[in-house]
Parts: structure tokens; sequence; C-alpha cells
């Protein structure tokens, strides 16, 4: 089976949703991931219903299986605004199923959000938090994609891979970002060979740490071996799911960004290893 690319919305957040579609179609790639994230223009408090269908519908149309959602839940945030943010959770998983019309898993990324607190002294209660997300998703029928982040105290596999097996939930799989893991240090085959048995969705972006800060760059833009990671992925048996691209903020906020320019590079850069792959 061949790889197949997506792209996320998050990387457009400057364009009307239905040209960014048409956008992400037209750069080649054959997946998307919708940003629902507060600031966006599809956060559903502020995208109607109607428009989140007519989304489902063009993603259709456009020959994309149902879109993931990029979900951005302060999974962690604090007890006085729980109810909050669970109504908002709600909602978007509401928007994953209007946007959702095949038979893949309707899925929701996240990492532990802005509130979580130190990983040493507390993983246990962010993993209690993931549970209480779980718990939600299954009610919904919605699956959870957690990702660990560079720059945080989540942001190695095997903290990834603790809270899979810590949680043990049905509703709980792993977003395996690669980025993350790599410029932390980690090794890019290692990461890939524990995450896998809990991947339910793929992101890929690249980047380096710099005097202890995170930088980040358009996919091909590094020194990340793409093709080295994709044939991890296929050891592993993930060569069915989407590469995701992700455009990390560092470039999508500069003056001189070119949304188009941007998508068109990483998909000749992913499109390169995938021929070199075979």
């Amino acid at each position: 089976m061949a790889f197949k690319f997506g792209y996320s919305t998050y990387a457009l957040q400057m364009i009307d949703p239905f040209e960014a579609v048409r956008l992400i179609k037209e750069s080649g790639y054959q997946a998307v991931e919708v940003c629902v994230r507060e600031g966006w223009p599809t956060a559903p408090p502020h995208f109607p219903r109607e428009q989140q269908g007519d989304l489902g519908k063009l993603c259709e149309d456009l020959g994309f299986p149902s879109p993931v959602l990029f979900g951005s839940i302060d999974v962690c945030v604090p007890e006085p605004d729980r109810l909050a943010m669970d109504d908002l959770t709600k909602q978007k998983f509401e928007m994953a199923h209007r946007l959702h019309f095949d038979d893949t898993p309707v899925l929701l990324t996240t990492t532990p959000g802005q509130s979580a607190p130190p990983w040493e002294s507390s993983k246990e209660q962010i993993r209690d938090a993931f549970l209480h997300l779980g718990d939600m998703a299954a009610r919904d029928d919605v699956v959870i994609a957690v990702e660990a982040h560079a720059g945080t105290d989540f942001e190695t596999p095997e903290k990834a891979v603790w809270m899979m097996e810590q949680s043990n939930h049905p509703n709980l799989k792993l977003d395996l970002d690669i980025s993350h893991f790599v410029v932390e240090g980690s090794d890019l085959v290692h990461s890939v060979d524990l995450c896998a048995p809990y991947t339910s969705m793929i992101h890929i972006k690249d980047g380096e740490k710099i005097d202890d800060e995170v930088q980040f760059c358009l996919t091909g833009a590094g020194a990340m071996d793409i093709t080295a990671f994709l044939g991890a992925l296929r050891k592993n048996g993930l060569e069915h799911m989407p590469v995701f691209v992700e455009v990390s903020r560092h470039q999508s906020s500069q003056p001189d960004y070119v949304p188009e320019a941007a998508a068109a590079f990483c998909f000749e850069a992913l499109d390169n290893a995938r021929i070199q792959l075979g």
C-alpha cells in the first residue's frame, strides 16, 4: 500500500475554510485535518452547524476521507473551568460527527493542554484528566489521539507510551508527531517502534532545539530523514495511515509566509521520500 499524505488547516488560519480544503486538494494531498482551535475560522463556537456539514460534504466531493480534527483541548484545565471546557469539547465532538461521512474512526487530536501540571509530580493527575476525556469520547463514539509536545515535559515516546499503558482506554490512542520526539533528542526509529502499537494518527514537521529553545521548520527544510521515517512506519505496519503535515506557527505567523508555497514544498519533500523508499 502506498503512503498517503494529508495537510492540516492549522497552517491555513488566514484562509476561508472552504478555500483551504480546495488548496489542500490542489497541492496533491489525499487527506485533511481541520483545526478547531480557538482563533481559527472553523472553531465550533463561531463556525455554524450548516457550514460544518457543508465542509464535510466538500471534503467528500473532493475525494478525501472524513477529516480528522485538530482539537486543542485543555485536558488538564483547573476544576473551576472544567464545565466550560467539557462543553467546548462536546461541541468539537459534535462537529467531528458533522464532518464525518465514511467508516473511518471519528478522530480528534490534542496535547495535554496549557494547564498541564509538571509531569514528574503530577503524571497520574494528567492520566486521570485524559481518562475523563476518554470517557467523554466513548459516549460520543470519538477516538482521542494524544500528542506529546516538545518544549513541555510531556515530550518523549516513553512518556507517551506510559500514558497509553496507564490509561488503557479504548478511546485514547496516540498521535505520533515524530517532530516532537526528534527535536528533543529521541531516536527516530526507536520513537516509531515504541509508539506504533498505540498510534491512530501521524503528524510530521521538522525542526531542532537551539540553546534549549525548540525551533520548528517546514517538513523537508530541516535535518529529519523523512525516508527513514516512512520506512519505520512501513516496518511497523502503519503505511495505511495518512501522514499529516503540520506547519508550525513559527512559520505561518511570519509576514512573508505564503500558504500555497508552504503546502507545495512539504508535499514535494514527502513525495520525494516516498519515491526514494520505493
